[in-house]
C-alpha cells in the first residue's frame, strides 16, 4: 500500500537533474527500460546509487525470452563491499571494492564476449577481471532497475529489491576505456553517453500506479 518508487526533479526539467527513489521493499513496482537491441557482444553498464541497505539487493537485470537475469548486477549480503556480476550462465564475485553506505557512489560493470571477461568499477577503483561467458547476448532485451527476477516465474523478488536512490543510468554496447570510466565516476566531468540507453533521454516505464505532475509514483 502506498507509493514505492518515484521520479522527482532535483533541479530543472532535464533528466540529468532527476533521480529514481525506491522507497520500500516491493515485488510489484519497478522501473522497466525500453531497449531496442537484440544482440550484444560486449557491454558497459553504469549507474549511481545512494543507500543504507545491508542485505542483498539487485541493481540491474537484463532478461531475454530464453533466460531470466541474463545479465545481473547484484549486491551480496555477506559484506558491504561484495558484488556479483552475472552474464549468461557465468557468475563473477568481486570483493574489497570499498562500497560505502549513505554516500553517492558510481557502479559500473563491463563485459566482452571475445574474452568472456567482466570487470567491476566502484567510483574510480577497478576490480580484477574474471571470466563469465564468451557467448553473445541474443533476443529481445528487457531491462529492470532495482529488482532481479525469479527464474521460477520471472516475477520480481521482494527480498532482493533495492531501497535507495538511483540516477545517471547508462548502457553501451562496447567496453568503456579506463579514462572514460574515471570520467563517469567524477560528477560534472564529460564522458560519452550510453548508446544503448542514456540517462539524458531515458525511455522507461514505471510499472504501477502513476501520479501526474513533476513526480511519478508507484
Amino acid at each position: 500500500v502506498g507509493q514505492h518508487i518515484f521520479l522527482c526533479d532535483v533541479g530543472n526539467d532535464d533528466m540529468r537533474q532527476k533521480m529514481f527513489t525506491f522507497s520500500k521493499e516491493t515485488n510489484t513496482s519497478f522501473v522497466k527500460l525500453n531497449v531496442a537491441r537484440e544482440n550484444m557482444t560486449s557491454a558497459t553498464i553504469c549507474l549511481r546509487i545512494f543507500s543504507d541497505l545491508t542485505r542483498a539487493y539487485s541493481l540491474f537485470s537484463l532478461t531475454t525470452p530464453s533466460s531470466v537475469n541474463e545479465m545481473l548486477i547484484y549486491k551480496k549480503p555477506q559484506s558491504k563491499s561484495m558484488f556479483l556480476v552475472k552474464v549468461g550462465e557465468g557468475v563473477a564475485v568481486f570483493r574489497g571494492q570499498n562500497f560505502q553506505l549513505n554516500k553517492w557512489q558510481s557502479i559500473c560493470a563491463t563485459w566482452n564476449a571475445d574474452s568472456g571477461l567482466v570487470q567491476l568499477w566502484i567510483d574510480e577503483k577497478a576490480s580484477s577481471r574474471k571470466f563469465t561467458t564468451s557467448s553473445n547476448l541474443e533476443g529481445n532485451f528487457t531491462v529492470v532497475l532495482g529488482q532481479d527476477q525469479n527464474p521460477a516465474d520471472g516475477r520480481p523478488h521482494r527480498s532482493r529489491s533495492f531501497v535507495g536512490m538511483m540516477r545517471d543510468v547508462h548502457m553501451w554496447d562496447y567496453v568503456l576505456s579506463d579514462d572514460n570510466m574515471r570520467s563517469y565516476s567524477q560528477p560534472y566531468t564529460a564522458f560519452p553517453g550510453g548508446n544503448v540507453f542514456t540517462w539524458t533521454s531515458l525511455d522507461f516505464d514505471i510499472i504501477g500506479n502513476k501520479n501526474k505532475g513533476s513526480c511519478f509514483f508507484l
